[in-house]
């Protein structure tokens, strides 16, 4: 990793700590080496530094093409090892530099919502993560944060708001290649962060009485 990664990822480390209560569960699941697909649910534009901080490791994510437009955030985002997709698009060439960075040995990070939820709640989440699992064999970590959507509100660095973050156990999904295979996987994903969350964040994947 470059100098300018290590640099703003010191940064975005101060930036959080001094404008927010963050609280991270779980770190301990977090191998130092292994080569994983972090899932996590997507509520702000925080989420991805967020990770890319806790994580203590390289990483990959896909992000969308028009933040790479604006160059200095453009060279933030791949030192974080970012790469430009289209908006809701998984097309092969997005897919190949997915299961480049697992083979590489790095984090994938993917948000399988495809999109920030502005309802504050999870989104019917894209198969794309468990199409780069099964293909690869990567192990899942998934991570869920709740309380960033309170950056969305106006002077909200002012208030210093409380942001959780928690982090699951890894786990790995059975063999599969089909739609069905990847649409029952992806549910397993989903819920996986689920579980991480409040009832109130459940959603699409909310658990019916």
């Amino acid at each position: 990793m470059s100098w300018f990664y290590y640099l703003s990822r010191f940064f975005v480390h101060v930036f959080f700590a001094a404008t927010t209560s963050w609280r991270i569960n779980g770190r301990e699941n977090i191998p130092r080496t292994e080569p994983i697909i972090v899932v996590c649910n997507h509520l702000t534009f925080a989420e991805p530094p967020m990770i890319g901080v806790m994580l203590r490791r390289p990483v990959g994510f896909a992000a969308k093409e028009g933040f790479f437009r604006f160059k200095p955030l453009a060279a933030i985002m791949r030192s974080y090892g970012a790469f430009p997709v289209c908006p809701g698009k998984a097309d092969k060439e997005t897919i190949r530099q997915m299961e480049s960075v697992v083979k590489e040995g790095r984090a994938l990070v993917i948000f399988p919502e495809g999109t920030r939820s502005l309802q504050d709640e999870l989104l019917p989440a894209l198969t794309g993560a468990a199409l780069v699992a099964h293909r690869t064999g990567a192990r899942i970590l998934p991570i869920a944060i709740y309380g960033s959507e309170q950056l969305r509100k106006k002077w909200w660095f002012l208030k210093r708001p409380v942001i959780h973050a928690n982090i699951g156990n890894l786990f790995k999904l059975p063999e599969g290649g089909g739609k069905a295979d990847r649409a029952e996987a992806t549910s397993r994903i989903m819920k996986s962060i689920a579980d991480l969350l409040p009832p109130e964040y459940h959603g699409a994947y909310k658990v019916a009485d």
